[in-house]
Order: C-alpha cells, then structure tokens, then sequence
C-alpha cells in the first residue's frame, strides 16, 4: 500500500541488520556442493524480491542487491523479527492507520518471511531454528496442584466436557513440548490469577491451546492481521482442525464432516442445550492468542450454523465469553461476549502499547486510557454485551519475589500480561489486578454482561465514567474491511 510508514521501519532494519553485517568469507559461506549454492541462491533471492515488492508497492526504494556472500544467519534473523522492529518504531506507530496496518502487501511479507524461514531448517551453520508451515495447535487440560509453575499439563486422554464450566487459554506462545517450559510461560502471563481452588480446577475445567515453537513467526502475524482484515468468516485449516477435536462435544456425538467442513451425519443436541451449553466456553487470549481464539469460533460458527437456524446460532454463540488481553475487538457485533482489556501510560508519547496500536490504531486511541480518567476507562460496546477496560499503566510497577521487590522485565509499555495477573507491589489499591481476577472468575463461572464487570469493585472515588458507545472505533474497522 502506497506511503505505508511501515515500510520505512522495515527497510531501516534490513539495511542495519543485514545489508551493513559483515559478510562471511568465501569458504566460511559457500559449500562446494553446487545444487547447496543453487539452493541458497534461490532462497535468498526470492526472499529480497518479495521484500522490495513491499517496498515498491510502499513508494520507498528497493534495497541494494546483496553480495552473494551474504551472512544468512543475520537475514533468517531478520525475517522472525519483523514484528519487532514495527513493535520499537514508536515514531511510525504514531502516525500508522488501520489500513496500513493490515495491509495486503505487509501480510504476504509475513508469507513470505515464514516460507524463508523454513527453507533455511538445517541450512545455515550454527542455526538451531527448525520450522514448519500449517503446524495443529498444542492443546492441554491443566492440573494445577497449588500454583501455575507447578501444574501438571496432560496433551491426552480427555475430552471437553460441554456439561461443565470450562476455561480455555488462548496464548501467543512459540514454546517447546515440555512440562518445565508449559510451567514457566503460562505462569509468567498469569502469576497467581487462577490460583482460587474453590473454581478453577474444581468448578471450571481449565485448558490451554498454543502454536508449537515449530511455528513461524511470520505466519502467526500474517494470520492475525488476517483475522483483522476479515473477521466475519476467516479461519485457517488449524482453527477448524482445532474445533472438530476439541468442540464437537457442545453441539453433540458421532458427528461426521467431510474435508469440505460440510456435516455430513451426529447426533445434534436440541437447540435450547446448544444455547446451554455455549455458557461454559469461556476463553482467555493474550495477544495474537485472542486472534487465534476469534478464528476458531468462526470455525464453530460455521459448523453449528449448518445444524440450527441463525437465530438459534447467534444466541448460542452470544453466551460464548472471550476475556481478552492486548487485542481489541474487530467486530462491530462481535459473534461472542467479551471484555478486552488493556494498559498504557497515561503519557504515552513515543511509548505507546505497541501491539494494540500496531493491529488496531484508531481502537488504540479511542479506546487507550487518558488524563481525562481515574484509574480506568471503561468503554461499553455497541451490542451492549461487551466492554473494553484500559487501565492506567503505573510507571513503577513492581512484583513482590520474596522479600523483595524487582521490576517487570520487558514491560513492553503495557504489553506484558503480568501488570494485570500479578499485584503491584508499589500499588495499594492493585485495582488492574482486583478486577482482572474478578473477571475471570465470574465469566468462568458462566456470569455474563454486567455481571462479568462487577463494578461494584470499584469504589465511588476511583469510578469516574463509563464512556459512551464504542461505535466510531468498529465503523471504521468495518470500511477497511470492505476494501
């Protein structure tokens, strides 16, 4: 897309971290192995031709070609890390719009930086990096003894009850397979959130889906701001896999679909179980994991509305709770309930939370908190379902480890979770963390609209307002989608 300032960012990057590098040397870079060379050639070329088309398309100059002996190591580097050079360009977010940033053209950039990334498995030196297109998603019923960094995460031997409350976490990891790294990442994000025994584990079931760490990056990012651009009927193949081993279950047994998705013969529950039994889906996203979480409900939506009638399927659909953190709605009339919550700096010049403003930059800004507020902003949602809560991001936060207090690491300007899962050991109100545990427990608990705010929470001193109608942020989502 023309003057697209993302592509400025980009160009920077590779110029400073690939074209700049020092090359290696001949016999250091170059096999003797002619097809390896042919190869090589082949990869790296087709990787700078689809980013000086992105460039081109952006009206910015194409790169320089580069000299043969080129440090691939630095170039694979640079196509996993697009995400993070437009996450630090502060300057260009400032300025960026919604169709910059779901842009056709930086999407099939992203395409083509994970195909690149996958060509380079075992082809660089030193390189550790295996990666597959298309991966299924990694999915686990957690068993949590006494705190996250210590549960237990079964991958077999059970199946999504429709009958009883379940919690599904939608997150962003690229993690590998193993109980210590489950352990680590989830308990990182969510601290001590889910640590009430009397629900989570005894009432509510609680499960977690994730990418494998095989995955690449650009393709969880092509797929998000695919999931922006069309979020009425986008889903991926991994989505719908995701359902038909997992959702099945709520709308009934022995049921059986062709490779089209087409249902082809079940045992359906009646229409009034099926409404019932969507109040038990609640899920929690992180980030690209509330992306995630919005396709594989499309997915469900396209299979049950083949059983029941719209109107049934739209209620059903509507008791479907989605708590999500760092990623706002991308509907006008989202299909589920939801709560998006998110954190900023009250002065957020040059610091802005950089994913909410790199996937929805108008939703940002009308949504962020300001000095116009307390301690919160809560903005209510058209459908009357839903709410968007962004807190003011303290410039001292802090986590209590022991006897001591250190600060959160990677805060991302708001981005990271924890400043909403774990206290603020500078806070005496801690009321981010108050209202994220409130939430969660009621929406788990099957509590919908109000009810799933609780704001009673809120004293009369720190509840200023609540803002009027979201509608001018998802209007305008609703044009870039129809371009």
């Amino acid at each position: 897309m023309y003057n697209n300032p993302l592509a400025i960012v980009i160009r920077d990057a590779f110029i400073q971290n690939v074209y700049l590098r020092p090359t290696k040397s001949d016999n250091d870079n170059i096999s003797c192995n002619t097809i390896q060379n042919i190869l090589r050639h082949k990869r790296i070329t087709l990787f700078e031709k689809s980013i000086n088309r992105f460039l081109i398309k952006c009206g910015q100059p194409p790169l320089p070609e580069t000299s043969q002996f080129i440090n691939e190591k630095d170039l694979l580097i640079f196509s996993l890390q697009l995400s993070g050079y437009i996450r630090d360009a502060q300057k260009q977010l400032n300025t960026l719009q919604s169709s910059h940033a779901c842009d056709p053209d930086l999407i099939n950039l992203y395409k083509a930086a994970a195909k690149y990334s996958v060509e380079c498995n075992e082809q660089i030196e030193d390189s550790k990096y295996i990666f597959k297109e298309h991966c299924p998603y990694r999915f686990y019923k957690i068993k949590n003894h006494d705190t996250l960094s210590n549960a237990k995460f079964n991958n077999h031997g059970f199946i999504v009850n429709p009958h009883r409350p379940n919690l599904f976490l939608a997150m962003p990891f690229h993690i590998k397979d193993t109980q210590e790294e489950l352990q680590k990442w989830t308990s990182k994000y969510l601290n001590k959130s889910l640590d009430n025994k009397s629900i989570f584990g005894s009432q509510v079931d609680v499960y977690l889906a994730h990418f494998p760490i095989e995955q690449p990056r650009g393709e969880k990012f092509a797929l998000s701001l695919e999931t922006i651009r069309s979020p009425e009927t986008f889903f991926d193949k991994s989505d719908m896999d995701f359902i038909r081993q997992n959702f099945l279950p709520f709308i009934g047994t022995d049921i059986t679909i062709d490779k089209n998705n087409k249902i082809t013969g079940g045992n359906f529950v009646s229409a009034n179980e099926f409404k019932e039994n969507c109040k038990n889906i609640t899920i929690l996203g992180y980030c690209a994991g509330s992306a995630h979480a919005h396709r594989w409900l499309n997915a469900f939506s396209h299979l049950a509305s083949q059983i029941y009638d719209t109107k049934t399927t739209e209620a059903a659909l509507s008791n479907i709770c989605m708590v999500s953190y760092a990623f706002l709605p991308i509907q006008k009339r989202p299909k589920y309930s939801g709560i998006y919550l998110m954190s900023n700096y009250e002065n957020d010049n040059l610091r802005k939370e950089p994913f909410i403003k790199m996937f929805n930059p108008e939703g940002y800004e009308k949504a962020k908190f300001t000095p116009d507020y307390n301690i919160a902003h809560i903005s209510t949602l058209s459908d009357n379902r839903g709410y968007i809560v962004a807190f003011k991001l303290a410039e001292n936060f802090m986590i209590s480890e022991g006897d001591k207090k250190t600060f959160l690491p990677d805060i991302e300007h708001g981005h990271h979770m924890a400043v909403v899962s774990a206290k603020n050991a500078n806070s005496n109100s801690n009321y981010p963390n108050k209202l994220f545990t409130s939430i969660i427990q009621n929406v788990s608990l099957g509590k919908r609209g109000e009810e799933m705010l609780n704001l009673s929470i809120i004293t009369k001193q720190d509840h200023h307002h609540i803002k009027p109608p979201y509608m001018s942020i998802i209007n305008y989502r609703q044009s870039v989608n129809q371009k």
